[in-house]
């Protein structure tokens, strides 16, 4: 059943809509921030993707699964599966079926609960869906794993992101490099580090079918000895994946290294693409030695300093929605990307002779807390979930959209 919020969660609800005043949100003239649920209905936010109906599906890192009505502001509760929520695991990326509600599929990545004491298994799962609109709900029973990897539980960095691809009807998995910060110097030294390895499939984009199966035509499917699996390798900590219709482009927004002068990467990801991490970092630059360049790696699309702290969360192209209006004409065609540390959201044009951003500017800055996702919606409305609590819940835990309002 629908959400029916009680008098005290519309008490919350209007005080979360102030959340952006008091802690003094920066926007351009006309812009203005709508939360659209606050936290008396969602708990730790994690990712979101959009249903044909304009419905926002939004995960919780404690196993949940939400369907959000973004007009009416009701939010429903559609299921829950049994995660890990020790360290930084969990439930993380959503995805649904190109072709839902024809074909109720949803898709989750999370780390199995119950695991055995030395490891954990992170999975990509399909549920079917029963009913429709408000009264969509997970069949438990139809959960089917698609890729499943087992981690190391001292490591940190297990990505998760999801994206089912509308043209090639296949879903992307980004998993993390699962590495320990600690010790970076023997990982940056060692060319068989598991984010290098084609024989892991962590600190990877995979590329799968909807039921598991490898497509034929990845880059490693006929390589000895390689997981048929992947489809770029060489990433740190992955965190989003989102595609652009117009050009084609599949965006991964990646957390750098932890030094300052490492650098945050949004990455085009295409075949076969080895960005590097752990030998190099930014540009090619070594790991190990900080001032000399290593040839043979892709350079990130777009990238920027970490300096005193920086953690890139999200990336998308703007585009207008369908129906008409949306953002003005200056943002037509920029990239837009959230840097959860920063608490910020800044737009860079792109240059019409490279097809890369240029110089970027500063967008949305301040809030409560930083964004853990950043999604444009049908509507024309760039969404962003904020989920302060780390590894709890939070009261600034929402989910909100910038409208354009002049």
């Amino acid at each position: 059943m629908p959400h029916r919020p009680s008098l005290l969660a519309l008490t919350l609800a209007i005080l979360a809509s102030f959340t952006v005043a008091r802690a003094q949100v920066h926007l351009p003239p006309g812009f203005r921030v709508e939360v659209i649920a606050g936290p008396e209905v969602v708990s730790e936010p994690m990712d979101l993707t959009f249903a044909a109906d304009g419905s926002a599906w939004v995960t919780g890192r404690a196993g949940d699964l939400w369907r959000i009505d973004p007009a009416s502001h009701t939010t429903h509760h559609v299921g829950r599966v049994d995660t890990d929520v020790s360290g930084d695991r969990g439930l993380h990326g959503v995805a649904l079926h190109p072709d839902f509600p024809r074909t109720p599929q949803v898709f989750l990545s999370y780390h199995a609960a119950n695991h055995a004491p030395s490891q954990y298994r992170s999975r990509v799962v399909r549920f079917n869906v029963t009913g429709e609109g408000a009264q969509a709900s997970l069949d438990q029973a139809s959960e089917t794993s698609l890729v499943e990897w087992i981690g190391d539980p001292a490591g940190q960095h297990v990505g998760g992101a999801l994206l089912a691809h509308p043209v090639e009807n296949l879903l992307y998995v980004s998993t993390g490099e699962n590495n320990q910060n600690a010790r970076i110097k023997q990982y940056c030294d060692d060319p068989e580090n598991k984010a290098q390895s084609l024989r892991d499939l962590r600190g990877k984009v995979l590329r799968i079918g909807f039921d598991g199966s490898i497509p034929t035509n990845n880059p490693f499917a006929g390589t000895p000895d390689a997981q048929a699996a992947i489809f770029t390798l060489g990433h740190r900590q992955p965190w989003s994946l989102g595609f652009d219709a117009p050009t084609g482009f599949i965006l991964e927004a990646e957390n750098g290294g932890d030094l300052v002068d490492d650098f945050e990467e949004v990455n085009r990801i295409v075949p076969g693409a080895n960005f590097g991490w752990p030998r190099v970092f930014g540009d090619g630059w070594s790991t190990s030695t900080r001032t000399n360049r290593i040839e043979g790696f892709v350079s990130p699309w777009f990238t920027y300093k970490r300096n005193t702290g920086a953690s890139c969360t999200g990336a998308a192209i703007y585009r207008a929605p369908a129906s008409g209006g949306g953002f003005p004409a200056k943002y037509l065609g920029a990239l837009f990307y959230a840097d959860f540390a920063r608490k910020s959201v800044r737009s860079a044009p792109l240059d019409p002779a490279t097809g890369k951003p240029g110089e970027s500017e500063a967008f949305m800055q301040g809030g409560a807390a930083g964004a853990v996702a950043l999604r444009l919606g049908p509507d024309g409305a760039l969404y962003f979930i904020t989920h302060g609590g780390a590894t709890k819940a939070s009261t600034n835990d929402t989910v909100a959209r910038i409208v354009w309002q002049p």
